[in-house]
């Protein structure tokens, strides 16, 4: 099982993606790598997301869990017809949220990919050239 969010705090890691597992902890540049997670879900803490979109401090709240996780050239899976995006701002909304503001939180899904910082469901990975490492 892997846990994955977005780093934040200053420092060398500051902007990356921070990847946990039993093996330990490793931060990868979005810049450098496109991440494919399988069987993903979008986990929350809503009594603390809640919190800072009320004006507390931000703190770690939201992270996607997944099954499996694929490493690969920066843009090497495109966005299709039918994909769609999910993201986190607990300043703006303390739920995940779709393109349509539908909130998805605990919602797993088949494949998510990133796209930079960008988060993106993949409506079907039929297709998709992702390898498991």
């Amino acid at each position: 099982m892997y846990k994955i969010r977005f780093h934040l705090a200053r420092g060398e890691n500051f902007m990356k993606w921070q990847i946990k597992s039993d093996t330990g902890t490793q931060y990868i540049s979005p810049d450098d790598v496109q991440l494919a997670m399988f069987n993903a879900k979008l986990r929350v803490q809503l009594g603390t997301s809640t919190k800072i979109h009320d004006g507390a401090c931000k703190t770690v709240c939201a992270w996607v869990e997944c099954e499996d996780l694929s490493f690969g050239d920066p843009w090497e899976q495109k966005g299709n017809f039918g994909d769609y995006r999910v993201r986190f701002n607990p300043r703006n909304n303390p739920n995940w949220t779709d393109e349509n503001d539908n909130i998805v939180n605990e919602e797993t899904f088949p494949l998510i990919i990133t796209d930079d910082r960008t988060l993106i469901v993949v409506g079907s990975a039929t297709g998709c050239d992702c390898q498991l490492d």
